[in-house]
């Protein structure tokens, strides 16, 4: 009713991460900037970091939404405090991979699969780890660095954004 009342498309002040209600000060531009930036020059790894509700997640939702899906195969991990093999999996998942193994090896063989498919398509692959402070397992940690040794001679297999 007050929406109609008051001219709004939706409910003002949703808790929700949603990019539309962004608002783009010169340090969220920068931040989007940067991220872009790493994404488009496959620089392997990239952070933002800031203060509870500094909007954060939400600009991960603008990053998602500037990237080109014909170019970029984005996986959103949005809960990361899990342990290393279901870690994995969730990657996987969050890049449409099916996988019916427990097995580590396996799993990451599946992983180097996709990113390679997605070079044969022209397609980069970003990985989104939102909420990262939360990764308290120190092999899950260990996890997220040995992603970025997934590398050809001239290039990383994914850009990994760390952001908490």
């Amino acid at each position: 009713m007050y929406l109609e009342y008051w001219g709004l498309k939706g409910p003002p002040l949703e808790n929700l991460p949603n990019p539309d209600f962004l608002y783009f000060s010169p340090k969220h531009e920068e931040a989007l900037t940067r991220l872009i930036y790493a994404a488009q020059g496959r620089k392997g790894a990239a952070m933002l970091t800031g203060d509870a509700g500094m909007g954060k997640t939400t600009l991960t939702r603008a990053f998602i939404r500037q990237l080109d899906s014909k170019r970029f195969d984005v996986g959103l991990v949005a809960n990361p405090s899990l342990e290393p093999v279901d870690f994995i999996k969730e990657i996987l998942y969050q890049l449409d991979v099916q996988e019916d193994t427990t097995s580590k090896v396996d799993l990451l063989r599946l992983l180097n699969e996709k990113m390679l498919a997605n070079i044969q398509e022209d397609k980069d692959t970003i990985v989104i780890i939102d909420e990262a402070q939360a990764i308290e397992d120190k092999r899950t940690l260990e996890e997220l660095r040995l992603l970025l040794n997934f590398q050809m001679n001239d290039r990383f297999l994914l850009t990994l954004t760390l952001v908490g």
